[in-house]
C-alpha cells in the first residue's frame, strides 16, 4: 500500500515537471489553420468557422446553441436573429434549424422562424383570454397581431379548441372563433328578431342594422329554420340577395293569389312581382301543378277564361258574323297576350281556316268576309262594263307585260292620264287634221303658270329618268280604293267599329281586285265581237287620210320652226313631239292593237306605259320600228320622227303621200280658220295673246306654227319688222299685262295658302283689278290685229 502511494507521488512530480518545463516543439497559428483546413478538405473533420474567422464550431454545437437560443427567446426566434447571435453563415444556421424542425415534432419552421409548442400553447392561452373577453375573435386579427400565416394559426388553434381555448370555430367560415356564450347570445337575438318579422325581409339589411356576424347569422338562421323554431324560409342561399320570408306572409300571399285566380280567372306577372314574388312564372307552375293554365307573355289565364273565348269564337264562326273578344278579357292583357290567347282558342276549336283576327281582338268569320265580298258584285259588274268600253288595254295581265319589260327601260313614262288626255285633246285642235277643229294651245298657258311657281316643266327631258319610270309602272285596273270600300261597308254592315271596317277593307282590297280582274276579262271576252266591230268603224281609207294629213301638218310645223333660234327650235320641236306626233303614233299603235282586241275608242287616251304594253304584245318585225318611233317622241328634233313615221306607216300598210302646193295652201287655210274661230270665242288674255301671235306669224311668214305658250316672247320677237310698229308695241304692252296677271294670280294663291297680311292683300287686289281692267280694254284691239285682216291671202286662194 505504501509502495502504491509512493508511485502516485512520483507520477505527480513527473507531471508537475512536465507542466513547468519549456516546450521544445510548438505549431504556429497559421500551421494550425492549414492543418484544420486539410482535415476539413479530407472530410476527416466537420467544423464551421465563424464569420470573424477566429473560432471553429461544430454542427452539433450550432444545434445546441440554436436550441438554447430558442428556449431563451420563449419558444420563437427568427433565423436571421439566430445567425447574428451564433455568428456563423446563414446557410449553416438555416440547415441546422431545418434539421431540428424535422427531428423534433414540437418545433416548427414557419416563414423563417423557429416555433415550438411552448410558444404555441402560450399563444393559445392569450387567444383564449381575448376570446373570453370579446366573445368572438378573428383569425385575420390574430395574423396581424402575431405575424403568423392564417392557415398555420387556424390549424394550431383548432388543435387546442376545447383544451386551451374555450370556444368553437364557424363551420362555414373557419376564420372566426366564437365562445358558446357569444353564440347563445346571438342565437337568442336572431331567434327573437326573425320571429317578429311578418313580411319578406332581406337578410343583408338585418346584418347592417343589428351588427350580426354574417356567417354566424346564416348558420344560426338555417339551424332555426330547419329545426322548425322559425316558421319561414330563406330564399337566395348565403348571398347578398338572400330574403327571409315568414310563413305567415307566404300563407297570406298564397291565399291572395288563390283568391284572385279563382275570382278573375287570370294572374298578372307584374302583380305577383309587386306582391314580392320574384319569379312569378316558376311560382305559379309550382303552386298550381294540377291546374290547367295558359301562360302568356305577361300573364297566365285559367281554363274558364279560355273556355269563354273559345265559345265566343265558335259562335262567331257558326253564325257567320264577327265578335270582339276584348270586352271579356282583362284590361291588363297586352295586345300580344290577347293575340296569343285568341290564337290558342282558335287552335283548340279548330277554326283557324274558318276565321281570321282583325284589329288584334276581333274574330271575323270567313263566311262573313265572303258575304262582304258579295256586296260588291253589282258594282263590280257595272264598273267592268264601263272599263271595257273605255280602256280595254288594262286587261293586259302582268304576265303579258314581262316580254316588254326591257322595252320600258328605253321608253319615257308620261304624266297622269287625265292631264295627258287633256293635253292631247287640245293640242290636236288646230293641227290641221280633217276631223279636228280649233287651235288648242290653251294648255300651254298653264305651263307658263306652273313654271313661274317653280314646278318642273312636264316637257323637260328629265321625265325620262329611271325613277320616274319605276313610279309609273303599269298596274292592273283598280276596282275601288280602300276608302271607297270602307264607305260601302259602312252603308251595308251595321254595328261594326270603324277601325274594324278599315282593316276589313284592307283585307278585301286584294280579293276584290282579283275578282274584278276576272269579271273584267269575262265581260271583255263576252263583248269582244261588238267591241272589235266598234273599233273598226274607220276604214283603212279614213285612217290613211287622217295619218297623211297629220304627217303633212307636222312637216309644215317643222318648216315654221326654222325662223327661230336653235334653243327655241328645240322647245317647239319637243312640244310638237309631245302633242301632234304622239297623236299620230297613238293612231298607228291603236290600229295594231285592234288585232289584239286591245284597241280603244279614243287613241289620244293611250299613255306611254299603255303604248309600251301594247308594243310588247306585237311581233318582233312590227315592234322594232314602232319602238324607234316611240323613242323619237322623247327626242329634240322633228326630222327623226318624220323619217321613222314613214317606215312605221309602211309596216302598218299605209302609204304616206307628201302634200303638194295646193294641199299645203288648204292646210294653212284650215289651220288659220280653226285658230281664228277659237280666238273669237275665248276671252282668256293669255290664250288671246298666244293665238294672236301664232296667227300673225302665219300671216307674215306663210308658215304654220305649233308652239307652246312659253315661246310667245320669241314669237313676238320674230314678228319684229314683219308687222307695223304700232301692232308690235300693242302686242308687247299686252304681253306685259298678261305676265303681271299671271304673277299676281300666283302670288294670290300663295297668300291664300299662307293666310298672309290683310294690307298687302288689299294692295295686290287693287293692282289685280287695274291689270284686269287694262286687259279687258286691250283684248278687242289685240283680236282686231288678226280679225281685221282679209280672211284669205294671195297664197291661200
Amino acid at each position: 500500500m505504501a509502495a502504491d502511494w509512493e508511485e502516485i507521488r512520483r507520477l505527480a512530480a513527473d507531471f508537475q515537471r512536465a507542466q513547468f518545463a519549456d516546450t521544445i516543439q510548438r505549431l504556429s497559428e497559421r500551421n494550425c489553420i492549414e492543418i484544420i483546413a486539410k482535415l476539413v478538405e479530407d472530410k476527416k473533420l466537420d467544423v464551421v468557422h465563424t464569420l470573424d474567422g477566429k473560432e471553429y464550431i461544430t454542427p452539433a454545437q450550432i444545434s445546441r446553441e440554436t436550441r438554447d437560443e430558442l428556449y431563451t427567446h420563449g419558444g420563437r426566434i427568427n433565423i436571421v436573429d439566430l445567425q447574428q447571435i451564433i455568428n456563423v453563415d446563414w446557410v449553416h444556421v438555416e440547415s441546422r434549424a431545418s434539421d431540428i424542425a424535422k427531428s423534433d415534432k414540437g418545433v416548427q419552421l414557419v416563414l423563417g422562424q423557429l416555433i415550438d409548442d411552448t410558444y404555441l400553447n402560450r399563444l393559445a392561452e392569450e387567444v383564449n383570454d381575448k376570446l373570453q373577453e370579446a366573445g368572438l375573435i378573428s383569425i385575420a386579427e390574430l395574423c396581424k397581431s402575431y405575424d403568423l400565416p392564417g392557415d398555420f394559426l387556424t390549424e394550431e388553434l383548432s388543435k387546442r379548441l376545447g383544451r386551451l381555448i374555450q370556444g368553437e370555430m364557424d363551420q362555414y367560415n373557419r376564420g372566426v372563433i366564437f365562445t358558446p356564450a357569444f353564440v347563445a347570445r346571438h342565437k337568442a337575438r336572431i331567434r327573437g328578431l326573425f320571429s317578429a318579422i311578418t313580411r319578406p325581409t332581406p337578410v343583408s339589411s338585418m346584418i347592417g342594422a343589428f351588427g350580426f356576424q354574417e356567417h354566424l347569422l346564416y348558420s344560426v338562421l338555417e339551424e332555426l329554420v330547419n329545426t322548425g323554431r322559425l316558421k319561414g324560409t330563406v330564399v337566395g342561399g348565403r348571398q347578398d340577395k338572400a330574403v327571409y320570408i315568414p310563413d305567415i306572409y307566404s300563407k297570406t300571399q298564397n291565399a291572395w293569389v288563390d283568391s284572385f285566380l279563382q275570382q278573375n280567372g287570370y294572374l298578372e306577372f307584374d302583380a305577383l312581382v309587386r306582391l314580392g314574388i320574384p319569379e312569378p312564372s316558376s311560382y305559379i307552375k309550382k303552386r298550381f301543378k294540377s291546374s290547367k293554365l295558359l301562360f302568356l307573355r305577361a300573364a297566365c289565364v285559367g281554363q274558364a277564361l279560355v273556355d269563354q273565348v273559345e265559345a265566343s269564337v265558335e259562335e262567331a264562326v257558326n253564325s257567320a258574323t264577327w265578335t270582339d273578344i276584348q270586352p271579356i278579357l282583362p284590361s291588363c292583357l297586352s295586345m300580344e297576350d290577347v293575340g296569343m290567347l285568341i290564337n290558342q282558342a282558335m287552335r283548340n276549336t279548330n277554326v283557324q281556316s274558318s276565321a281570321r283576327v282583325l284589329g288584334g281582338t276581333v274574330v271575323v268569320s270567313e263566311k262573313f268576309i265572303s258575304s262582304c265580298l258579295s256586296l260588291f258584285d253589282e258594282a263590280m259588274q257595272q264598273k267592268a262594263q264601263k272599263e271595257v268600253k273605255n280602256n280595254p288595254v288594262f286587261l293586259i295581265t302582268e304576265d303579258d307585260l314581262k316580254p316588254s319589260s326591257l322595252l320600258i327601260e328605253s321608253s319615257a313614262p308620261s304624266k297622269k292620264e287625265k292631264r295627258e288626255a287633256e293635253r292631247r285633246k287640245k293640242a290636236s285642235e288646230g293641227s290641221g287634221s280633217v276631223k279636228a277643229g280649233g287651235g288648242g294651245n290653251a294648255r300651254e298657258i298653264r305651263i307658263r303658270k306652273t313654271k313661274k311657281k317653280g314646278r318642273k316643266d312636264e316637257d323637260s327631258d328629265e321625265e325620262t329618268g329611271p325613277s320616274q319610270q319605276n313610279r309609273n309602272k303599269q298596274t292592273e285596273a283598280p276596282f275601288m280604293a280602300q276608302e271607297e270600300i270602307v264607305a260601302a261597308l259602312e252603308k251595308r254592315v251595321t254595328d261594326c267599329p270603324e277601325e274594324i271596317l278599315s282593316e276589313l277593307a284592307e283585307h278585301l282590297v286584294r280579293p276584290l281586285s282579283k275578282t274584278y280582274q276576272e269579271v273584267l276579262r269575262s265581260v271583255f271576252m263576252s263583248s269582244t265581237s261588238s267591241q272589235s266591230g266598234a273599233n273598226k268603224k274607220k276604214s283603212m281609207k279614213d285612217l290613211q287620210e287622217e295619218i297623211s294629213n297629220l304627217y303633212n301638218n307636222i312637216r309644215l310645223f317643222e318648216k315654221g320652226t326654222k325662223f327661230f333660234s336653235d334653243e327655241t327650235q328645240v322647245l317647239i320641236a319637243k312640244h310638237a313631239l309631245k302633242t301632234v306626233c304622239t297623236d299620230v303614233t297613238n293612231i298607228l299603235v291603236n290600229f295594231l292593237a285592234s288585232d289584239l282586241m286591245m284597241s280603244v275608242e279614243n287613241p289620244s287616251s293611250i299613255t306611254n306605259e299603255v303604248r309600251v304594253k301594247i308594243l310588247g304584245k306585237l311581233s318582233e318585225e312590227t315592234k322594232a320600228p314602232l319602238m324607234k318611233l316611240h323613242n323619237c317622241l322623247n327626242g329634240k328634233t322633228i326630222e327623226d320622227f318624220l323619217s321613222n313615221i314613214e317606215v312605221c306607216a309602211e309596216v302598218c300598210g299605209f302609204m304616206l303621200k307628201k302634200g303638194d302646193k295646193k294641199k299645203e295652201r288648204q292646210a294653212l287655210f284650215l289651220h288659220r280658220q280653226a285658230l281664228t274661230e277659237q280666238l273669237k270665242e275665248t276671252e282668256d288674255p293669255a290664250l288671246v295673246l298666244h293665238l294672236t301671235c301664232v296667227l300673225l306669224f302665219q300671216a307674215s311668214t306663210h308658215c304654220m306654227l305649233h308652239a307652246p305658250g312659253r315661246c310667245v316672247p320669241q314669237i313676238i320677237g320674230t314678228l319684229t319688222g314683219r308687222i307695223p310698229t304700232e301692232k308690235q308695241q300693242l302686242l308687247s304692252a299686252y304681253q306685259s299685262l298678261v305676265v303681271k296677271q299671271l304673277v299676281s294670280q300666283s302670288q294670290g294663291r300663295k297668300q291664300e295658302e299662307a293666310e298672309g297680311e290683310v294690307d298687302k292683300a288689299e294692295d295686290q287686289d287693287e293692282e289685280v283689278r287695274s291689270v284686269r281692267t287694262q286687259l279687258m280694254s286691250l283684248t278687242p284691239q289685240v283680236k282686231e290685229l288678226v280679225l281685221s285682216q282679209r280672211k284669205t291671202s294671195v297664197t291661200e286662194d
